[in-house]
């Protein structure tokens, strides 16, 4: 009896059934993918540049500050007094911004390339830098003008860490170098800070004049955000996560990404609006949510795949994405 074959040279009826199993596993694979959940409010924001957008926060539902900036060319410090539907342009210095924050009492800090780093007091239109070196700070974190740290990378090495106060923010107390860049710190109380880099994550217990290195190298880990003294997140851009619910003392895997460089997931930020519920944004139009301490993820649609988010920033049900070529997107809950 002869076999009709394909022109492969298998029997047609075995090449048959074979394709039919793979179209059934592709199928249920795909079926097994989150589909992205729709947010009731999904918008982008009219911004008056087209530099990379890098972070944004706001102090309520209406007062809002973001950077964007150029390296090499200038860094904007923009504000808006709407909840985001209109922004202006407070500040333009000569490179590229990477970070802004508030304080409890509302003061504004800032800081970029060339060292840079900004204050905003508390009413007060513009901004006024206060430290101008050659580092390039990627992230801040001030509880008050008293008290901060402020961290820096120059591409994947050059970290450095720099405590400022207590006599006055514009004081440095005490500076680190580190052989790996730093992008990110966050301080849970007055003594407790946390920083993240390529293949470092470091905790301080007196405010940064020294640093203890954690056992976590597997990623570049680009933000920290802690939603209450104990509870605190870290992601990384090949997608790890981790977190920790002892104020940072140790830390726990809670995803695993691919190697530093092959990534898994594209994560640029982190940001917890309780210990439990949270939100991820990264390249591709990566928006993710989480509602139980990041066991699980969903994928919330409304970022364009075109579209690298840099930061969110999330207030009650309301919610903020820095993106670049000057994108800024808002959405509901």
């Amino acid at each position: 009896m002869h076999h009709i074959t394909s022109p492969a040279g298998v029997p047609l009826l075995r090449h048959a059934q074979a394709c039919f199993r793979a179209a059934a596993v592709a199928m249920l694979c795909a079926a097994c993918q989150k589909a992205p959940l729709p947010l009731p409010v999904f918008r982008e924001l009219t911004m008056p540049v087209s530099d990379d957008m890098t972070s944004v926060w706001f102090a309520d539902s209406l007062l809002g500050f973001a950077t964007a900036g150029t390296p090499f060319q200038r860094g904007i410090l923009l504000s808006t007094t709407d909840g985001g539907q209109n922004w202006q342009t407070d500040t333009v210095v000569n490179n590229r911004l990477e970070c802004v924050m508030l304080d409890a009492a509302g003061r504004g800090y800032a800081c970029g390339m060339d060292g840079l780093a900004l204050v905003r007091w508390t009413n007060e239109p513009h901004w006024y830098p206060f430290r101008v070196d050659y580092a390039w700070n990627r992230g801040c974190f001030f509880l008050d003008e008293h008290c901060g740290v402020i961290v820096a990378g120059e591409g994947f090495q050059t970290g450095q860490a720099r405590k400022l106060g207590p006599e006055a923010i514009w004081i440095l107390d005490t500076l680190h170098y580190f052989p790996n860049a730093l992008s990110a710190v966050w301080m849970s109380d007055s003594l407790t800070a946390h920083a993240a880099g390529l293949g470092w994550v470091l905790r301080s217990d007196n405010g940064g004049r020294s640093w203890e290195r954690l056992p976590h190298t597997n990623d570049f880990f680009r933000s920290v955000h802690f939603p209450s003294p104990t509870t605190g997140y870290i992601c990384g851009s090949s997608g790890t996560l981790l977190k920790t619910t002892d104020n940072g003392r140790t830390w726990h895997t809670i995803r695993t990404g691919g190697s530093v460089g092959r990534r898994n997931q594209p994560f640029r930020a982190v940001w917890f609006t309780s210990e439990e519920k949270g939100y991820l944004v990264g390249d591709s139009g990566l928006l993710w949510r989480t509602e139980n301490g990041g066991a699980d993820w969903t994928p919330l649609g409304g970022l364009p795949p075109s579209a690298d988010a840099a930061d969110i920033f999330v207030l009650g049900n309301k919610g903020w994405i820095a993106a670049d070529k000057g994108r800024m997107f808002y959405f509901e809950e």
